[in-house]
């Protein structure tokens, strides 16, 4: 056996050992409803695969794209090396992601739940704008952001998997940017909103784009459907996936003025995060 069948092995005995623990001490009723459960993950993998490996796709593809910009940026002369290292940083972070997705292909087959942490919301669609802030720029997107500087919305946070969320709210922007893909440059605007109505955090991202036609609206969150000519239409079934799986609840609607609008409510965290975690 090699030494990576070794480390397979070690690792699902590991794993068979957790679970086992954690079953230890549980009722028939406790264990017959973690197996139905998993029997549930078990049967959104096969669906989910696909969603993964699509939202995987647009950070995989940038590598290539942030290593050719370092490598001219290195080229000059003479070289500029801090633009080098800016789009060295871009890179590292897009596979970082990248790795984070599929990941979630193991995660979503493991009877394990998966663990969650008091996230602070504005620290998320901060650092999501920044990770698109180069997508946005090159398709000339106005983006206005209000997601609130003082510590009534830094308090606001909501217990959930970040990663997750930020594959939320990235498909969101994207799905935007896609939507603005044919208005004029004037017009392509984005507006990122950040709130609470006191039980709920509540997100809205709305764009000035092709709106939603009424035959599309009760649709739009079924996985492959799609009124684009690429992609496979799972971008906004992951959004209503993850967002049900944490508790909330997503709509969307078309903006009287032009465009659409998407409201994403989660539960919020009553306990609040250091301002230092928000940092």
């Amino acid at each position: 056996m090699g030494a990576q069948e070794d480390a397979g092995a070690a690792e699902g005995a590991a794993e068979a050992a957790a679970e086992g623990a954690a079953s230890a001490g549980l009722s028939d009723a406790d264990l017959a409803y973690r197996e139905r459960m998993h029997a549930n993950r078990l049967g959104l993998l096969g669906r989910c695969v696909a969603m993964i490996v699509h939202d995987a796709v647009q950070p995989v593809a940038s590598l290539t794209t942030r290593g050719q910009s370092a490598l001219r940026w290195l080229r000059h002369d003479p070289p500029d090396v801090d633009a080098a290292l800016a789009s060295l940083e871009r890179l590292v972070a897009d596979a970082q992601r990248a790795g984070t997705l599929l990941a979630e292909l193991r995660v979503l087959a493991s009877p394990v739940a998966r663990p969650r942490q008091p996230v602070p919301l504005h620290a998320v669609l901060r650092d999501t704008l920044h990770w698109l802030d180069d997508d946005l720029r090159r398709e000339g997107i106005d983006v206005e952001v209000d997601l609130g500087t003082d510590l009534r919305h830094a308090d606001i946070v909501v217990m959930a998997e970040p990663a997750a969320l930020q594959q939320l709210f990235g498909n969101l922007i994207v799905n935007a940017m896609q939507a603005m893909a044919e208005a004029p440059i004037q017009a392509r605007k984005l507006t990122v909103e950040l709130s609470d109505d006191g039980r709920d955090a509540v997100v809205a991202v709305s764009d000035r784009g092709c709106g939603i036609d009424a035959d599309t609206l009760p649709r739009l969150f079924d996985a492959f459907h799609t009124t684009k000519d690429e992609g496979m239409g799972v971008g906004l079934a992951i959004c209503h996936r993850i967002v049900t799986d944490h508790g909330g609840s997503i709509r969307a609607e078309s903006r009287r003025d032009g465009g659409a609008r998407f409201e994403i409510r989660l539960p919020r965290q009553e306990q609040p995060v250091s301002r230092a975690a928000t940092r």
